[in-house]
């Protein structure tokens, strides 16, 4: 046991020490955190992932599924930038969990300015950066599980494309202590994007010293930049509730309190604070904060939770997040899960 936690240790700093390159990153989208419940308790939801949004933050989530779902997610971001999340998740029995997800960052057609033409040429572009991948997830014990998620990333703007392989790791322990999860989760790990098109292909005089030359397409190389790797350790915790909380609260009141350390490979370290209240398992008011982080460092939600014969149990969460100068972002998720 002391020989697994030391390699541990040592594997950490490794890690910790290696990722220290600040705003070297492409596909800034994979750090947005995804549903509103989550973002509500300020994205500290690595131990407590049991939803849709588990394809996000901790594939292991998964196995915390009774039943099939549907997660749906809206960010009207900043600066016309909208951000949508959709996922899958089918519970296999001893089996396992498999689930499937789409994320897409979109904005308005822009118009293409050059240095001839400032003010637009009258040919629009749009932007998409997008997502796809699979997650499986499995129970290894009625305290641990374990997940895996492969995706494919794509960037592309205007004439020019980029895309690469990542997949993230996760597992959650649940211990004896008053119900404490613990939570472990890589994202990201994969390739570099490199950007290529045919606005990079320009014609080229091979010697400028011989007349006549005939021009040669010329294939612009453009630098390669890797994934934002994120390492996230979280524990949560049931302070009020049954008998395995903290204090009891009966069968009506829930208070669960979530604590997450984040650590991107591009830029300082953070924690997250979160809690959540429920009300009969119906009505959730929730608040986050993080620290060592300028902007969406206070966040708030709400959620609701209602049965519906033809779908079964169906939640409604809303969050909002302030954002400095650009105001505040609303956002919202459904979550239907299927008898």
């Amino acid at each position: 046991m002391k020989k697994t936690i030391l390699l541990i240790g040592i594997l950490t700093a490794f890690i910790f020490a290696e990722f220290d390159k600040v705003g070297t990153t492409t596909a800034q989208f994979l750090k947005l955190g995804v549903g509103a419940r989550a973002l509500g308790m300020g994205g500290s939801f690595v131990a407590l992932a049991d939803d849709g949004s588990a394809t996000y933050w901790n594939p292991a989530g998964l196995a915390n599924l009774r039943s099939p779902s549907l997660s749906l997610y809206h960010n009207p971001w900043v600066l016309d930038i909208k951000h949508e999340y959709l996922s899958m998740a089918f519970p296999q029995g001893r089996v396992g969990t498999v689930g499937f997800f789409v994320s897409a960052l979109t904005m308005g057609e822009k118009e293409v300015t050059t240095v001839n033409q400032p003010e637009g040429t009258g040919i629009y572009y749009s932007t998409l950066d997008l997502a796809v991948g699979a997650s499986y997830a499995m129970r290894l014990s009625d305290r641990f599980s374990y997940g895996l998620t492969l995706k494919y990333i794509r960037l592309s703007g205007y004439n020019e494309t980029a895309g690469t392989v990542a997949f993230d790791l996760g597992s959650i322990l649940r211990t004896n202590f008053y119900d404490t999860r613990i939570g472990i989760s890589l994202s990201n790990f994969g390739g570099e994007l490199t950007y290529s098109g045919r606005d990079l292909l320009h014609p080229a005089d091979i010697d400028d010293d011989v007349d006549g030359n005939y021009s040669t397409d010329a294939d612009l190389k453009t630098q390669s930049w890797p994934l934002p790797m994120l390492i996230r350790i979280g524990i949560g915790c049931t302070l009020i509730g049954d008998e395995k909380a903290v204090f009891s609260g009966g069968p009506s009141n829930r208070l669960i309190f979530a604590l997450d350390a984040v650590h991107p490979n591009d830029s300082p370290e953070y924690l997250g604070l979160g809690l959540e209240y429920g009300f009969r398992e119906s009505l959730y008011l929730r608040c986050g904060y993080r620290l060592n982080h300028v902007n969406e460092a206070l966040t708030f939600g709400a959620g609701l939770t209602v049965s519906l014969a033809a779908l079964g149990k169906t939640r409604i969460d809303y969050a909002v997040i302030p954002m400095g100068v650009f105001g505040s972002s609303a956002q919202l998720s459904l979550e239907f899960q299927f008898n």
